[in-house]
């Protein structure tokens, strides 16, 4: 369950082109390596046959296979793995960059439909060894020359209880090309698709978005206005297929005796529901802080002239300073590059390469996907990253967040191509703990109180909106996933109930019901969001460690960045002496908030 790597481009027995379109400013990233100027053709020739020949050790398999055998048998699976991901990342990033490109959708629906059929004639691995005896099993998963595949093989055996037979896998794979996948393309389709006329032009909603942060609090209102009308104006088709989305997701829970909807997330994290409904809680406990926070930060900013309502449509009012916020794509960038630098300097390096290697697109284009992602396509090829600068500090942070998830793949690439991949909580780290570091370095560089005061508000802004605001997203999946079937009403009463706990007595208009149908995660990633919570406050505890050890953390740092995807979580925190089912460590995060807001109360006195 959950979403699979995919892809797309038309067959040719010619070179791919440069796949980027021009614009006006900044980068547009070179795909061409990842496909090795090879013809789509030839790579699907090249799969084929590497499929062809690790069909051909089925006969082996049995529960005396040889460790040699085993192991020809496993590196071949990573060849076709990653040849795999690779044209399926090469289509997504194509997809990201224009989602109206017909030519791609076209393509992408095909290789979809390839890919999968391809992997339904190597299921049979992954069931076998799932299924076979348990001595056995131990005899290859301790083997010292399988040593790098072996919280691979560990992952496969965890899956057991939740797995069917071969034939009935094979036909939940067609089924999501046609259900899950399917509904969260046309949700993208649908919402890429999006054009506001907002002070008399037409713009994205990226660039609509940036609005909801501007100086003028009648912009953040009608900002905030356009962008849930549309969404209001598009809620029942949207409300639909979140409700299909849901059911179906429903349907496997059942079908493979998961727990709870949210116990899928969970076992795919390699987390127990334990530490996630502890570090829930403890963020549930402390949403009123935040709520002290925004009257603060209002308090503030209508002593300074910027007179507004205590309202959610000014959540993200910026400080009313003199300080500028223009921050141009060239500066931010030698801003996030220097600060890795102060870091350490293997941090630069690995952020620089992917700079170099032109791997990011930096900016908003009509019909491309908004927000930011990194994309890790295999070990062998440096992260790819889709930004959408639009010169306000937030996008530096951004910046540091995503190229913070690159350095984390490079250092990870000593893993095998099976987990070099951190789960969805550890992933967060590196990003967060960017962010913790840009930060520090505003803070830093800051020559006066009135330049304190904005980056710490720019800090809790950022906290409030990866801690709290990615929480109760969780929180409301948690109840529409519990209530398959639910109309639309009741999930926009549902939500809007969830905001008035969230901000106690400010003041919430109707219109913000409809705001969790413009967040793709829920849609496209059910349970995504708690990553975000999960990393952040993490972070707080991690970056508390670095101040107290200086460059004896970073070593440990890095360690731990390397783990990739390669061990448990539990037992990569248990090595700094962490547990994350105990909610006193996450309280750690909060006690470092308070003392932010505590720091904030002080320079306004």
């Amino acid at each position: 369950m959950g979403k699979k790597t995919i892809s797309n481009k038309k067959k040719s027995n010619k070179p791919i082109a440069k796949s980027a379109k021009p614009i006006s400013q900044g980068e547009v990233w070179n795909l061409d390596e990842i496909l090795g100027n090879k013809s789509i053709d030839s790579l699907l020739a090249d799969l084929r046959i590497k499929i062809d020949a690790f069909t051909k050790f089925r006969q082996k398999l049995n529960d005396n296979i040889s460790v040699q055998d085993f192991k020809d048998m496993i590196v071949l699976k990573e060849d076709i793995t990653v040849l795999a991901n690779k044209i399926g990342a090469y289509y997504q990033l194509r997809f990201a960059e224009d989602s109206s490109d017909q030519k791609t959708l076209s393509e992408l629906t095909k290789i979809k439909q390839l890919l999968t059929e391809l992997s339904n004639n190597m299921i049979f691995f992954t069931l076998w060894f799932m299924h076979i005896d348990d001595k056995a099993a131990k005899r290859l998963i301790d083997a010292k020359e399988l040593s790098k595949y072996r919280y691979f093989l560990l992952d496969i055996r965890k899956l057991k209880p939740y797995t069917k037979t071969e034939e009935i896998e094979q036909i939940m794979n067609l089924k999501d090309l046609t259900s899950s996948e399917a509904l969260t393309t046309l949700y993208e389709l649908i919402t890429n698709s999006f054009v506001y006329d907002f002070n008399g032009k037409k713009i994205n909603e990226e660039e609509l978005r940036s609005y909801t942060h501007s100086k003028d609090a009648k912009l953040r209102k009608h900002a905030y206005d356009a962008l849930l009308n549309k969404y209001s104006e598009n809620s029942t088709v949207l409300n639909e297929i979140y409700k299909d989305i849901i059911m179906d997701w429903g349907n496997e829970v059942k079908i493979r005796h998961y727990k709870s909807p949210i116990n899928v997330r969970n076992i795919n994290n390699d987390i127990d529901d334990k530490a996630v409904e502890a570090m829930m809680n403890v963020v549930k406990r402390n949403a009123p802080l935040f709520t002290e926070y925004f009257r603060l930060k209002q308090s503030l900013n209508n002593r300074s002239g910027d007179k507004y309502p205590f309202s959610r449509y000014h959540l993200y009012a910026p400080y009313n300073t003199k300080i500028s916020e223009a921050y141009d794509y060239e500066k931010s960038k030698q801003m996030v590059l220097s600060m890795f630098n102060d870091f350490d300097k293997r941090f630069y390096d690995a952020a620089k390469n992917i700079f170099e290697k032109k791997h990011v697109h930096s900016h908003p284009m009509q019909n491309k996907r908004g927000g930011a992602f990194c994309e890790c396509v295999s070990t062998d090829i440096l992260p790819y990253l889709l930004l959408n600068h639009t010169g306000k500090l937030q996008d530096v942070f951004t910046m540091a967040h995503e190229l913070g998830h690159g350095i984390h793949y490079t250092f990870s690439r000593v893993q095998s191509n099976f987990t070099y991949h951190a789960s969805l909580p550890m992933a967060e780290t590196a990003s967060t703990f960017a962010e913790m570091l840009l930060a520090e370095k505003l803070l830093k560089e800051s020559g006066n109180d009135e330049i304190k005061k904005y980056i710490i508000i720019q800090n809790l802004d950022n906290n409030y909106a990866k801690i709290i605001r990615q929480v109760y997203f969780v929180l409301f999946e948690v109840y529409a996933h519990a209530n398959v079937g639910m109309q639309k009403h009741d999930l926009e009463k549902y939500y809007y109930s969830l905001l008035k706990e969230q901000f106690g007595n400010m003041e919430v208009p109707d219109a913000f019901k409809n705001e969790w149908n413009y967040i793709p995660h829920i849609h496209e990633s059910p349970f995504y969001c708690y990553a975000y919570a999960w990393g952040n406050l993490l972070v707080l505890a991690l970056y508390d460690m670095y101040k107290k050890q200086g460059k004896a953390f970073v070593e440990k740092y890095v360690k731990l960045l390397s783990y990739g995807g390669g061990k448990s979580p539990k037992d990569m925190l248990a090595e700094l002496g962490i547990d994350p089912s105990d909610e006193k460590f996450w309280e750690t995060g909060f006690a470092i908030i308070r003392e932010e807001i505590e720091e904030l109360k002080r320079l306004t006195r």
